[in-house]
């Protein structure tokens, strides 16, 4: 936005002949016209009388000669009169449209006669308050811009550093998400390979353990099997012993028959040998089977219980594959969330680089404004107010007991309420405005600054005092107190030392504050 530079008024002297401020004029003023016509009056007069009294004798000449005296002395007072009546008011006027027209607003019009003089001088001093108003309105709407708009541009000094800091916060979050998503997103990946595997190994235990309890059902066959040889071992041990009897019994038998039974007796001692070697096989046997059922009973044993564990194993593997795929579908809802998360930070990146060219172009339109407000500041300077322009110890005291009057009719409510309301409150006059605190040096309205609300506990001056919380302390000794503190002029920045009255309207302090210079 370009800027237009205002330049001064500037203001020239009037000439007492030149009503519009232009240079003299040629032609004889009101009072030289009033007089050189009045004079010619009187010099006809005077001619008048004077032939007169020279063509008259006696008393006809000393009654010429008195009235023309007297009529001389009547045109002179009548001369005089209209003068004072006219001429001289219009000067007065010229004066003050002089003074208005160099800027000078400082005086009072006064308005001493009737008709139409009167009527202009009632005019002069319409203009004159009309000016002057408008010249102090201005100042301080000026004035308020200036001072809004300086501290705007603060204030987005401040938002641009926060916003550039804030920006390269995000940024080192986004970097910080791409890397997490990376992380998270090669954790899914390894999940899901975990997954397949541990599904695969339960595939393989389940396997396993269907081999198992085919293992563990052949191991009892097994033993099935041992028992019936036991039994079968002991069935031939039994028949070697009835045959080995058999053989002694029929050695006897041979004894007996003599020679007749030697063949036989020589059948029977073979028989019972072979016997007894079928009863020592047997026994050899049956040993052997014997030991060999114990461990097929102790293998049966143990290929139960590693059947046993291998079920826990595949009921194990199995659980292990349910979590391994909960943990899977996790980690893909927590990639998919983290990409989520990754693309939000990435719309407020970009956002927050938009609201920085924001605050940048904010920033510029502050500055462009507060030039705006200066600028028009010098037009008006040239115009001087006088005592009136800025506001004195007794107005500024006289709008804090209004301020208390209020509040007793409205209520601490009503009090902030229109306080708050700023330039459109009652409580706002040219640079004098109301603040509203607690007794715990806590603003509760302000007619200028409504950013401070909420705030001055800590509120300090550029000494570096605790200005509102020593008019509170200082209310609470003594009503109705001055209290000093420097303060930056809002908008020429200068340092000067402003001074505030504080009295106290209930539970609340009302003050307000002019400079001093």
């Amino acid at each position: 936005m370009a800027v237009t530079t205002v330049t001064p008024l500037e203001f020239r002297e009037a000439d007492p002949a030149s009503p519009d401020g232009g240079p003299p004029s040629q032609e004889l003023s009101l009072s030289a016209s009033l007089f050189a016509g009045f004079g010619a009056v009187l010099l006809m007069l005077a001619a008048v009388t004077a032939v007169a009294a020279f063509n008259t004798t006696g008393g006809a000449r000393a009654l010429a000669l008195g009235l023309g005296l007297l009529g001389l002395l009547a045109g002179a007072l009548i001369a005089r009169q209209i003068h004072a009546r006219i001429s001289a008011p219009i000067q007065a006027a010229l004066a003050i449209a002089a003074r208005i027209n160099a800027g000078d607003l400082t005086g009072t019009v006064q308005v001493d006669s009737g008709g139409e003089v009167g009527r202009l001088m009632q005019a002069l001093k319409d203009m004159h308050g009309r000016m002057f108003g408008i010249v102090s309105e201005v100042r301080t709407g000026t004035t308020t811009v200036a001072s809004t708009s300086s501290q705007m541009s603060r204030d987005n000094e401040a938002l641009a550093e926060r916003t550039e800091v804030q920006v390269n916060s995000v940024q080192d979050t986004a970097a910080s998400m791409e890397e997490l998503t990376a992380a998270v997103r090669q954790s899914a990946d390894h999940a899901q390979q975990a997954n397949a595997l541990v599904l695969s190994a339960s595939e393989r235990a389940a396997r396993g353990g269907v081999l198992m309890k085919e293992v563990v059902q052949t191991m009892g066959s097994i033993r099935e099997s041992s028992r019936s040889i036991v039994e079968i071992i002991g069935t031939i041990d039994a028949i070697a012993f009835q045959t080995n009897m058999l053989a002694l019994n029929a050695a006897v038998e041979a004894a007996r028959a003599g020679d007749q039974g030697r063949g036989f007796a020589v059948v029977a001692s073979e028989v019972r040998v072979l016997s007894q070697r079928c009863a020592d096989a047997a026994t050899e046997i049956k040993a052997l089977i014997s030991s060999s059922v114990e461990k097929v009973d102790t293998g049966g044993k143990l290929v139960d219980d590693a059947g046993k564990a291998m079920v826990e194993i595949v009921a194990a593997v199995r659980q292990v594959a349910q979590l391994m795929s909960q943990i899977d579908t996790g980690s893909r809802e927590q990639s998919a969330g983290i990409e989520a998360i990754n693309q939000a930070i990435a719309k407020i990146e970009r956002t927050t680089q938009r609201n920085a060219a924001l605050v940048e172009g904010a920033g510029k339109s502050a500055v462009t404004l507060n030039e705006h407000a200066v600028a028009l500041l010098r037009a008006v300077a040239g115009f001087n107010l006088g005592n009136r322009e800025y506001g004195n110890e007794e107005e500024a005291v006289a709008m804090v007991r209004r301020a208390c009057e209020f509040h007793g009719q409205h209520g601490r409510a009503g009090l902030i309420e229109e306080v708050n309301k700023l330039g459109n409150g009652r409580f706002v006059d040219r640079d004098l405005y109301l603040m509203v605190f607690d007794a715990n040096a806590v603003f509760l309205a302000h007619g200028n600054n409504p950013r401070v609300l909420g705030m001055g506990p800590k509120s300090r001056d550029v000494d570096g005092k605790l200005f509102v919380h020593d008019m509170v302390q200082a209310a609470r000794a003594r009503n109705g107190v001055w209290i000093d503190y420097k303060w930056a002029h809002p908008v020429t920045n200068e340092v000067l030392t402003k001074a505030t009255y504080v009295e106290r309207a209930g539970d609340v302090l009302v003050g307000c504050g002019i400079y001093k210079t």
